[in-house]
């Protein structure tokens, strides 16, 4: 039987927040990229 690959890319981390995409968050992720918006480490696309 073969081996299954791992994929040998990874997605890269998102940066740019639309606040459509927000609102369908968990509370808990929610609060860590709104942290990180007010830091200025994510971008919020309006």
């Amino acid at each position: 039987m073969a081996k299954k690959r791992k994929p040998q890319f990874k997605l890269p981390e998102k940066t740019c927040w639309h606040l459509y995409s927000l609102q369908e968050l968990n509370p808990e992720k929610f609060v860590k990229v709104v942290g990180k918006i007010l830091k200025k480490e994510y971008l919020l696309i309006k």
